[in-house]
């Protein structure tokens, strides 16, 4: 068996071990630990979703890097420095998807500067993830550019941390549990408001426990011919539409163009995101709100009313959030 001892006396024995403790002690310091970061979650019939990260706040030592999990349609950015990009871009009368909203962008590193930093948002089901190596200390506040008010924040030190990655992904898991246990509890309850002929239906979110219901109403909503309906947004995070097709498929949000040598220009339909000027629906015909925002949007639609003259089933859309099965029923007697 190989032996110090065998090779060194005891002057040399010493004086090996505070050397190799000095080689050692530097490489121990400066290895990069791995961490991990959810970012979103949902339940099994994507009714509620967590609009946040989790853990919300992260810990974490110069050199290390944290790997994003996405659980849901969501990015990761930081700016950097730079304004936080709009979700759309406007050419002429066409709006289209923000590249640097859907997109990577940015290097692997961060220190805080050096531009946005963007992980693109996800393909598809498949698994998604985006991985970021922080090499300076700092407070690092970021975001989703896709729900307003989605953020997390990393705290880069020299010293290593209290936490160890494991305990801060089980902290992460409870804290989005508990985001969409929240949800879940107040879909329970989510019942429409009824005064006489007209009925109010609000579309539910809550920051401090970072939820979006991604339903119209728990039950179908039955009323009686003559009453309008009224829809409003009281979700922080999520824009929605409410958009009658008779029985057709609802029109996607965004269509892919293709295009030479890069990424696809992503074309905002038009068809989602014009409102028609209809009052009164009968069943016939299509109907769309347009784009409602959280109330307090500057220069944003955050409610739509709609009468109903005539007995039916009326079945409508989410335009957004049609992929996660966000339709409601109006039973009119």
């Amino acid at each position: 068996m190989f032996s110090w001892t065998s090779l060194f006396s005891a002057t040399r024995l010493a004086a090996a071990l505070v050397i190799l403790s000095a080689v050692l002690a530097p490489t121990q310091a400066n290895a990069s630990t791995k961490w991990t970061v959810i970012v979103g979650g949902h339940t099994k019939d994507d009714s509620v979703y967590a609009n946040g990260f989790f853990p919300r706040v992260l810990t974490i030592h110069v050199g290390d890097t944290v790997t994003f999990h996405f659980d849901g349609y969501h990015n990761v950015t930081f700016l950097g420095g730079t304004p936080r990009p709009s979700f759309t871009i406007k050419n002429g009368n066409t709006f289209f998807g923000n590249p640097q909203v859907f997109f990577p962008a940015g290097g692997r590193q961060y220190d805080g500067t050096g531009g946005l930093h963007n992980s693109g948002t996800p393909v598809d089901d498949h698994p998604y993830s985006y991985s970021l190596t922080f090499t300076k200390p700092g407070h690092y506040e970021y975001g989703c550019t896709i729900h307003a008010g989605m953020t997390g924040v990393i705290n880069v030190i020299q010293n290593q941390p209290k936490e160890s990655p494991a305990s801060a992904l089980t902290r992460g898991k409870s804290e989005q549990a508990a985001s969409v246990n929240a949800g879940a509890k107040a879909l329970g309850s989510l019942i429409p408001q009824r005064n006489g002929s007209h009925v109010v239906v609000t579309l539910m979110g809550n920051s401090r426990d970072r939820y979006s219901l991604l339903r119209f109403t728990h039950d179908p909503l039955v009323i009686s011919a003559g009453t309008t309906v009224t829809w409003t947004v009281r979700d922080p995070f999520e824009i929605h539409t409410v958009t009658f097709t008779s029985g057709k498929k609802p029109p996607a949000l965004i269509v892919p163009q293709p295009q030479a040598g890069g990424p696809p220009k992503l074309l905002m339909n038009p068809v989602a995101l014009t409102p028609t000027q209809a009052k009164t629906y009968n069943g016939t015909g299509y109907l769309n709100s347009g784009l409602l925002f959280p109330v307090g949007t500057p220069g944003t639609t955050s409610s739509f009313s709609l009468t109903f003259p005539k007995p039916g089933r009326y079945e409508y859309w989410c335009i957004v959030h049609a992929d996660v099965g966000q339709k409601g029923i109006i039973i009119v007697k």
